[in-house]
């Protein structure tokens, strides 16, 4: 099984870099209005966290770069929200952490599908990333109507996929009832130790709002 996942993810890395490829071939050629090259950076970012994931696997990298959490949830947001109709509300503090981005991805990617999928067509998510004293707190809270122990599914095997990572990068998890009438939960990190203090502003990045971006130039990388 093992040596079956590792083949699937090493053959899976070849198409996820043609996605990107013919993505800046569309940004070149096209030379697309915004809207769609928003579109377009959304599918360079997922082909880009598959490449990510398989490389995870193939070969775990020993210490991680820096990585900002607050840049990454909101890209993560922007992701959600091109797939499903509920509403994301997210609001970060800049924040650094040395974690796997591949990490990073499947953690708030489940977070962010189960709270979703919770939520539905009609209802609210809230992203939320903040220091937590030598930490920093991921939490995604929904409207639904909460978790049902006595039921299984996706988001039971997302939950265990979530509290397993969080462990591995030296994390923990949190669950309860979310203000919004559903569940609460929250992945707390050990954060990279700041040269100055981080800005105490809190920015809100809601569904079409101007948010900082991980890359200067247009075409993605």
């Amino acid at each position: 099984m093992a040596d079956g996942m590792r083949a699937l993810c090493h053959d899976l890395i070849g198409p996820a870099a043609t996605i990107k490829i013919l993505v800046q071939a569309a940004y070149a050629e096209a030379d697309p209005d915004p809207a769609i090259r928003n579109r377009l950076q959304l599918i360079a970012n997922e082909a880009g966290r598959i490449a990510d994931i398989c490389r995870q696997v193939l070969d775990r990298p020993h210490r991680a770069a820096p990585v900002r959490l607050d840049v990454f949830a909101a890209e993560l947001a922007d992701s959600a929200r091109s797939q499903y109709k509920t509403a994301i509300e997210a609001v970060t503090t800049p924040v650094t952490l040395r974690v796997p981005p591949a990490t990073l991805a499947r953690i708030l990617g489940n977070l962010l599908a189960n709270a979703c999928r919770a939520a539905g067509p009609t209802g609210l998510v809230r992203l939320h990333v903040v220091p937590d004293g030598d930490q920093v707190r991921l939490t995604v809270a929904d409207s639904g109507t909460g978790f049902d122990v006595r039921k299984v599914g996706r988001a039971s095997l997302g939950l265990d996929i979530i509290g397993a990572l969080a462990l591995e990068c030296g994390g923990t998890v949190q669950m309860g009832a979310s203000d919004l009438g559903g569940l609460n939960v929250s992945v707390l990190f050990p954060c990279v130790p700041q040269a100055a203090p981080l800005p105490r502003e809190l920015s809100t990045v809601l569904a079409g709002s101007p948010r900082p971006r991980r890359h200067d130039a247009d075409v993605p990388a």
